[in-house]
């Protein structure tokens, strides 16, 4: 099963402010929504808690959370009980859209990163992609690149 990892960055690893995008980029919106289409996407339950309209459609909706339920979303406790489903099920390729301990955990797994490089930085940020992006590099290849705007560049890599 391949495993993407998808998110935007500023130069200093931020991801977030009072969760929230630190940015409104609809370019790397319409990137995110042709990648993750028809796809099961993954996330915690901060994540889950920020999207403004829930569940994203026509996508499988999960959520990582030590709660009971989430309406209109799919919960496991763990990426273990998680994985296996997804196994069984047969699935191809899942997308983990976040937040940070998300990636965290599914970061050993990761077959591609889908990273979005923003070149403004976020000053006010409180949430960092827990990975340092020169790490990238030891364990994964960049495949593409392209320019979405003159502030917002997306690259994929693959691992090595």
């Amino acid at each position: 099963m391949e495993i993407h990892l998808i998110w935007a960055q500023d130069r200093n690893n931020a991801i977030g402010v009072n969760g929230n995008l630190p940015w409104n980029i609809p370019e790397d919106l319409k990137n995110f929504k042709k990648l993750t289409l028809n796809k099961p996407i993954i996330m915690g339950r901060k994540t889950w808690d920020s999207l403004k309209f829930k569940p994203l459609p026509k996508r499988r909706n999960i959520v990582l959370s030590s709660k009971q339920k989430i309406d209109n979303a799919e919960i496991y406790k763990n990426i273990h009980f998680l994985l296996n489903e997804l196994i069984i099920s047969n699935i191809k390729s899942i997308f983990i859209i976040g937040g940070a301990q998300v990636y965290k955990e599914f970061w050993n797994l990761a077959t591609h990163l889908h990273i979005t490089l923003i070149s403004k930085n976020c000053e006010n940020a409180d949430t960092f992609f827990p990975i340092k992006y020169n790490m990238i590099e030891e364990e994964f290849k960049k495949i593409n690149s392209e320019n979405l705007t003159n502030i917002a560049e997306y690259q994929l890599w693959t691992k090595i």
